[in-house]
């Protein structure tokens, strides 16, 4: 069995090309993932909820639906989600000099 780590997921969430949002982004569920990584859901839902507690993406307000497994009928809430928009370098350079702070090559490694 092929391990499925959250890395490969978020890879994969990455390069997946579905429907986009009013702001541009891909929206995928995780039943999407799996199918493109050619793997069971469970474990895409597992990678999700801990890329979701790390705040790399967000489930989209309003989508959840309830699903049931293939295997046992067992009811579980499936949500639509989307890649967080991730802070850039640049972007803090601005705030830096916009406060005062310096910009860049004023931070230390």
């Amino acid at each position: 069995m092929t391990k499925i780590t959250t890395e490969a997921v978020l890879t994969a969430i990455t390069d997946y090309r579905g429907e986009i949002d009013t702001d541009g982004r891909t929206v995928f569920s995780t039943s999407d993932i799996a199918r493109v990584m050619g793997c069971d859901e469970y474990r895409v839902r597992v990678a999700c909820s801990w890329l979701r507690r790390q705040r790399i993406i967000e489930a989209i307000e309003g989508s959840a639906v309830i699903r049931r497994t293939a295997r046992t009928g067992e009811r579980y809430t499936a949500n639509l989600y989307r890649l967080k928009p991730q802070a850039r370098a640049e972007a803090f350079d601005a705030l830096f000099q916009t406060f005062g702070l310096g910009g860049e090559g004023s931070r230390t490694a």
